[in-house]
């Protein structure tokens, strides 16, 4: 039996486990009389070898707004967008060439308001096993 036979099914059971934990938070249209943002975010989940990863990106150092920043991909919604889920697709393909037809929409979170003339820090901890 091969290392990629194996691998599969482990791959599928963390992808539905994921599914299924995020399904739990969809916001779904809930939000949707709200006026559509001025920038979409896309939060994409990738599995790889029985692991899940959150693909983040690194803004150049060159860039006026938030300058070597880790964020997600996504950016400020265009005339031609649809909605907010069509920018943060367009916006993740510009990025990191995710395709739109590759992504499976499993939830849409809660929009989250944020006043750019002030700042937050997020501190994060790898935890050693």
């Amino acid at each position: 039996m091969s290392l990629p036979c194996l691998q599969e099914p482990i791959r599928n059971s963390l992808i539905d486990d994921a599914k299924a934990r995020l399904k739990k938070h969809d916001a779904g249209t809930k939000y949707s009389h709200l006026p559509s943002s001025k920038y979409s975010i896309l939060l994409p989940l990738l599995a790889k070898e029985g692991k899940l990863y959150l693909l983040l990106t690194l803004r150049s150092d060159k860039l006026r707004r938030s300058p070597g920043e880790v964020c997600f991909p996504g950016g400020k919604r265009e005339p031609t967008d649809k909605d907010d889920m069509a920018t943060a697709l367009r916006e993740a393909q510009e990025e990191v060439g995710l395709c739109p037809h590759q992504v499976e929409v499993v939830c849409r979170l809660v929009p989250l308001l944020i006043e750019l003339s002030q700042r937050s820090r997020l501190e994060g901890r790898i935890l050693q096993r």
